[in-house]
C-alpha cells in the first residue's frame, strides 16, 4: 500500500532520512487531505475499538477512565455489524483495547469473527487475562499485541492495583512471542513518580519477550487531569537523551503521539511523526461513538454513533476537524510547523498548547 511505503521508504535511505523527517508530517498530511478530495481516503493504520469500560485494573492515569462496563455498551450482534462494515470497506487493522477486552465476556466471539472477516487483529491488554484465555486466543491472527509497564514489578503492581499484575504483563508478552506475533509492544506511561526507573527497567526488557518500547509522557486526560503526572522540561530532555542513548540496546522511542518531541531535540533520532487523528486511524467507543483521537476519549468530539449511522459513512462524511487546511496562527509560525504540523492533535485541543513550553523550560 502506498501509504506505508511513504511512511517506511524514505527512513530507510539515510541520505534522505533527516529531510524527510523533517517534512514528513505536511507530506503525509497533504496525501491524506488528497486522498479524501478524491474519496479514496481510508483508516489506512488501524480502526481502534474499546470494547469495554471494564477493567479489572485501577491506573490513576487511565486516559478512558475505565473501571466498571457501562450498561450501553455495543452487543454482540451490534458488534459484528461493525465489523462487516469495516471488513467491507477494506479495512485491515482492527486493533482491539478497552477498559480491558478480555474481561469483556464475547470477546474471544468477536476476535474470532473479526478473523474470519479477515481482519488483523490487534490486542491491546494489561495481560492479566491472557494466560488462562490463551487456548482460544492462540488461534487467532495478530499483527500486534501491546501491553503496559509501569515500572519494576512492585511499583507496577502498586499503580494497577492488582497483584501479580506485572508477571502477568511479561507472561502474555511471553506467549504472544512463542506464537511469533511480528509486533509486541510494552507501553510505558512516564511521569515524575516513575521517571527514576527507566534505567532498571531497560535492563530488564532488552532481553525479554517483547521487541519494541514506547515511552509515552502522562497526558491530562482521562483520570490524569492535573499536573501530579506531568513531566518537567528537564525531565522530558531526559527521556529523550535516554531514548537516543540506548536505541542500539533496545528498540525503543517515544509513543507515536509524542514523536513530535524530536522537533525540539533536534536529532531526529526517532520515528518521525504524524498525527494521523480523524486521517489514517480513528476510535470506536464502547457504546459506539466514534471518535477521531485514540488518546482523548471525550464525546463532546464524537463524529457519530455507529447506531444512527454506519461506520463507513460516519468516515467518509465527518471528521471535518481533523480535514480541514487551517492551523492555529501559533502553529504556523512555529519553526518546527512541517514536522509537526500542530503536533497531537489531544494535546492541543485539551490544553491549548503542544510540549514546546514545557520542553524548554529548566
Amino acid at each position: 500500500m502506498f501509504y506505508d511505503t511513504i511512511s517506511r521508504a524514505p527512513e530507510k535511505i539515510s541520505i534522505v532520512n533527516k529531510y524527510y523527517k523533517k517534512h514528513a508530517a505536511k507530506i503525509k498530511r497533504s496525501y491524506c487531505l488528497f486522498l479524501h478530495k478524491m474519496g479514496l481516503l481510508k483508516p489506512f493504520s488501524f480502526v481502534m475499538w474499546l470494547a469495554t469500560y471494564k477493567c479489572n485494573c485501577t491506573c490513576p492515569f487511565c486516559e478512558a477512565s475505565a473501571g466498571e462496563a457501562h450498561p450501553d455498551e455495543l452487543t454482540t450482534l451490534e458488534a459484528k455489524a461493525l465489523i462487516d462494515d469495516l471488513a467491507q470497506m477494506g479495512v485491515k487493522r482492527f486493533l482491539i483495547s478497552g477498559g480491558e477486552p478480555l474481561e469483556r465476556p464475547d470477546i474471544i466471539e468477536l476476535m474470532e469473527y473479526a478473523n474470519r472477516r479477515k481482519l488483523n487483529l490487534g490486542l491491546v491488554s494489561n495481560g492479566y487475562r491472557v494466560e488462562e484465555l490463551w487456548k482460544d486466543l492462540s488461534r487467532f491472527n495478530y499483527s500486534i499485541y501491546f501491553t503496559s509497564i509501569d515500572g519494576l514489578a512492585p511499583y507496577h503492581d502498586k499503580m494497577r492495583g492488582k497483584a501479580n499484575a506485572f508477571s502477568h504483563a511479561i507472561k502474555s508478552l511471553e506467549l504472544f512471542e512463542q506464537k511469533k506475533v511480528k509486533i509486541r509492544m510494552v507501553n510505558t506511561v512516564v511521569h515524575p513518580g516513575n521517571i527514576h526507573q527507566m534505567e532498571p527497567l531497560l535492563k530488564m526488557l532488552k532481553d525479554g519477550p517483547a521487541n519494541l518500547w514506547h515511552l509515552c509522557p502522562a497526558a491530562k486526560v482521562g483520570r490524569a487531569e492535573n499536573d501530579s503526572f506531568s513531566l518537567s522540561g528537564k525531565e522530558l530532555r531526559y527521556l529523550s537523551e535516554f531514548i537516543k542513548g540506548n536505541r542500539k540496546v533496545m528498540n525503543l522511542d517515544f509513543g507515536e503521539s509524542y514523536a513530535y518531541l524530536w522537533c525540539f531535540d533536534g536529532s531526529f533520532a526517532g520515528k518521525a511523526f504524524f498525527c494521523g487523528a480523524g486521517l489514517v486511524r480513528c476510535s470506536v467507543m464502547p457504546d459506539g461513538e466514534v471518535l477521531g483521537c485514540h488518546q482523548v476519549y471525550d464525546k463532546a468530539y464524537s463524529e457519530g454513533n455507529i447506531r444512527n449511522k454506519s461506520f463507513s459513512k460516519i468516515w467518509k462524511e465527518e471528521f471535518s476537524r481533523f480535514r480541514k487546511k487551517d492551523f492555529r496562527s501559533s502553529c504556523k509560525k512555529c519553526e518546527h510547523f512541517y514536522a509537526c504540523q500542530g503536533g497531537c492533535w489531544g494535546k492541543i485541543e485539551k490544553q491549548g498548547a503542544c510540549l514546546k513550553g514545557s520542553w524548554h523550560k529548566k
